[in-house]
């Protein structure tokens, strides 16, 4: 199924042949935004692998319900290896830029990273926010797949959590750092083992010497981006895009 237009979110979707309603802002932006009518089609994510096509039955006179009939559906399978990013918090409208264009380059879970030099301390209220954003992020690149957004950790705790993976070898992490390796010291990913990447940013004053000291005992992989010292959004996204771009190369 070739998806031409950005979905609308709909969860759960029923089976091909069965009938549903879109409710609230994703019916207003279809009717209002997409001036879409009886008749026409659309398609459909529930942020889950599943996406869909549906035709408008008939617009309900309640707040503008669309009333649609599944025309077919298919389901896609989950990202593998996970990459997942762990990063500290931008000040402003900046998070919401890391967030929409890490989206676009496949993470699959966001991590806020509590670092010594925060400048931003995570709180839950900024969740809500942050769904919004990868949502739209989602619709707009049809991501099926909808990050999710874990509590906020240390480096130590982020570690600590994923450690029997780490010895396994299905887990691999790397910091980004200015004085770290070149993207060729990855060497060949091994795909057939590794089940998550998890991609580690630290604030714009750096990683504490402590922190620095605990990647190295860890054994952490510093990956340079940049001979310039670069801001946390661009870090994020430099970072998860030389990651996805070494995952396509070796497929």
């Amino acid at each position: 199924m070739r998806i031409d237009s950005a979905p609308f979110y709909l969860n759960p979707i029923p089976e091909p042949g069965c009938y549903a309603e879109i409710a609230g802002p994703e019916a207003f932006h279809a009717g209002k935004s997409r001036r879409l009518t009886t008749g026409d089609h659309l398609y459909l994510m529930d942020g889950k692998g599943t996406m869909a096509m549906a035709r408008i039955i008939n617009q309900l006179p309640r707040g503008g319900v669309l009333k649609i009939l599944i025309v077919e559906s298919e389901c896609h399978r989950s990202p593998d290896p996970r990459v997942m990013l762990a990063s500290a918090i931008a000040k402003g409208d900046r998070q919401s830029v890391l967030l929409s264009m890490t989206v676009q380059m496949g993470i699959s879970q966001y991590i806020p990273l509590e670092c010594t030099h925060s400048a931003v301390r995570y709180t839950p209220n900024m969740q809500k926010r942050w769904k919004k954003v990868i949502l739209q992020s989602c619709k707009q690149c049809r991501q099926p797949y909808i990050p999710g957004i874990s509590q906020s950790m240390t480096l130590e705790g982020l570690c600590q959590s994923n450690g029997e993976s780490m010895s396994k070898g299905t887990c691999l992490i790397i910091a980004g750092d200015p004085e770290g390796e070149s993207i060729e010291s990855l060497g060949p990913l091994n795909l057939s083992i590794l089940e998550e990447i998890i991609l580690m940013v630290g604030p714009e004053g750096g990683f504490s010497d402590s922190e620095k000291q605990f990647l190295r005992d860890q054994k952490i992989l510093e990956l340079r981006l940049s001979e310039h010292t670069l801001r946390i959004e661009t870090a994020a996204i430099a970072i998860c895009a030389a990651i996805r771009q070494q995952i396509i190369s070796r497929r």
